[in-house]
């Protein structure tokens, strides 16, 4: 198949948007599998590496006895580690933001963000195994363990991505992700009122772990998206720098999945105690 008749079978926007970049020209080299696979180990290393960095800076700072607060026994938090993940924070923001519109940057930008994601995801699970035991090995097995069956649903053909699996999976994001900004911003600017402690109730009940099983189903749904989006710019003979933007996708889905993850396996404990 032409590589242009093969870019229109395209439904991802952001797909839609590197075509407009002159990497087409006779001749170049396209993407492969196994390009995507040495991109995607890359962004996991760089992920590993910012795990690194939260033990290399927490560790720093036990050593210096900075001033510190108990959070469960034998777990603290550094008031420095404070400021650095609200850094880290601010630039994975960043970052991402301007590799969804400029995915021409991402080999730079996917850098910054998974190097960014993988030291606020460390935290965030030091945080989590200091008041849930066990719960991060539970959760990177169950991570693995999803990965592997929507792998082998796509693979199979048991599950198809077509067009209206796309728009109904983004559309479904795109509200999870703005109703959980409103209600940082309620949580931040109003902690004591009804709403905020209605939905805090919610959260931690029954209902709470159903929507954070839709959660979880929602961010599988994605990684079925990525597995098509590698698949057709491998098969239809796209440029080797696509392989940047799947890579970057599919770890993105990958960390994604494991923070829901996380958050349900919580709520179970939650409603067990």
């Amino acid at each position: 198949m032409a590589v242009n008749s093969g870019r229109k079978m395209f439904t991802n926007p952001a797909i839609s948007r590197v075509e407009r970049f002159d990497d087409a020209f006779t001749g170049a080299e396209v993407a492969s599998y196994k390009g995507i696979l040495a991109k995607t180990l890359y962004f996991l290393a760089i992920i590993l590496v910012g795990m690194g960095a939260f033990f290399y800076i927490h560790n720093y700072f036990e050593a210096q006895n900075y001033t510190a607060t108990q959070i469960a026994d034998g777990y603290y938090i550094y008031a420095n580690e404070a400021i650095i993940l609200f850094g880290a924070l601010i630039v994975t923001l960043i970052s991402g933001l301007v590799a969804s519109f400029a995915v021409k940057t991402i080999p730079l930008t996917g850098t910054i963000y998974c190097a960014g994601m993988g030291y606020a995801v460390t935290f965030l699970s030091y945080t989590y195994a200091a008041a849930y035991s066990g719960i991060i090995v539970e959760a990177l097995l169950l991570t693995v363990l999803i990965i592997g069956v929507m792998a082998f649903l796509y693979a199979s053909g048991i599950v198809r991505v077509g067009r209206r699996f796309r728009t109904v999976v983004y559309t479904c994001l795109l509200v999870s992700l703005i109703g959980g900004i409103i209600f940082s911003l309620m949580l931040w600017l109003a902690p004591g009122s009804s709403i905020v402690t209605s939905i805090l109730a919610i959260q931690n009940g029954p209902i709470g772990i159903v929507f954070a099983v839709l959660g979880v189903l929602l961010a599988s749904a994605l990684l079925l998206t990525d597995f098509e989006t590698i698949a057709q710019t491998v098969q239809n003979g796209l440029s080797k720098k696509y392989e940047w933007y799947c890579s970057y996708g599919l770890m993105v889905s990958v960390l994604y999945l494991y923070l829901k993850v996380l958050e349900l396996l919580a709520r179970i404990q939650n409603n067990r105690r």
